[in-house]
């Protein structure tokens, strides 16, 4: 990965890979709208899960049960709960504010680690979490706004930041490992969802427009997968203070796609909205990178204690060889 970091100056290549993660993740409500205008969210779902779990599973190792149940527990909440919420949210409001929405997920986060994990809130997070739901409540004044589509849209959020806690369990699995179960266990789940609550007739996806449809399954499979795979090697490569403020930019892509492909009015409200969210998030952001800085010192102080007691240990040893 010397070709996507160099010192500490990110390199343009993966300014470049950053920008083109962002973008897809920034169009995906947009293209997801459009697929669930020819197939209903749990059916869309499910042939999304097939397909990556198949593509991948070949490549995938084979998991210990302890990284079953793991994985087991990622489908539940990441690709189930969560995802579902999404993508019924997703057919639910204009991409714009699907965008708009996704974002409040860092100061959701913030907020539920206050709670749950009885950490103090800083002014900085307070200033955070309120510009980010003044954003919200500005978006709810949008004509034609779904109050159901906007519960949704949060509601994913708490469970995606529960899902990022999650995560940090599997960082020892491979990606085409962790894609391939955590996808396939999904499968009964979404499945059972189009039978029983959609009531869907797989004999009608012979009269789906697949021109459509399968251009954003096939947008969903390979480049929502790459974007994560990119991701984490950015990160990996990079850390998260130089690469997590691009997913600001989110909001950008969002809206313009949302004006190209549905024509989503760009008004006032979209725009204060933007820039309410945006700041929140940013705080946030800041907050987490000024932690990020005091882990990294006290790790390096570590080191350097831990150094100068080896160099005193030796000097002991040397100095006992010469005594005897």
């Amino acid at each position: 990965m010397i070709w996507i970091f160099n010192g500490d100056a990110m390199r343009l290549s993966a300014i470049f890979l950053s920008l083109l993660v962002v973008f897809i993740w920034g169009i995906n409500p947009a293209t997801s709208k459009l697929g669930l205008e020819q197939i209903p969210p749990y059916t869309y779902l499910t042939l999304r899960y097939l397909i990556i779990s198949f593509l991948v599973l070949p490549f995938a190792d084979k998991p210990t049960k302890h990284e079953l149940w793991q994985l087991f527990i990622v489908a539940i909440t990441s690709n189930v709960i969560n995802n579902i919420l999404s993508y019924i949210a997703y057919a639910e409001l204009s991409p714009s504010a699907s965008t708009l929405l996704m974002q409040t997920e860092g100061p959701i986060s913030v907020l539920m680690a206050c709670i749950w994990a009885k950490e103090r809130i800083t002014l900085r997070q307070a200033m955070s979490i309120l510009l980010s739901f003044v954003g919200v409540m500005v978006i709810l004044g949008l004509p034609q706004m779904s109050l159901l589509g906007v519960g949704l849209i949060l509601l994913s959020r708490v469970f995606w930041g529960a899902c990022q806690i999650i995560f940090k369990n599997t960082k020892h699995m491979s990606m085409t490992t962790f894609l391939a179960y955590s996808y396939l266990f999904a499968v009964p789940f979404t499945a059972a969802g189009s039978v029983w609550v959609e009531n869907y007739d797989y004999r009608n996806l012979a009269e789906v427009n697949w021109h459509i449809a399968g251009w954003t399954l096939a947008f969903e499979v390979v480049l929502l997968s790459l974007a994560m795979v990119l991701w984490q090697k950015l990160i990996a490569a990079n850390g998260v203070s130089k690469i997590a403020p691009f997913c600001t930019l989110r909001i950008v892509f969002g809206i313009a796609a949302g004006v190209i492909i549905f024509n989503d009015p760009l008004n006032w409200q979209i725009l204060l909205g933007a820039v309410l969210v945006t700041f929140g998030v940013l705080l946030t952001m800041r907050d987490f990178n000024i932690i990020l800085k005091a882990r990294t010192n006290s790790v390096a102080v570590y080191r350097n204690a831990h150094r100068v007691l080896m160099e005193r240990r030796l000097k002991r040893i040397s100095l006992r060889k010469r005594h005897r």
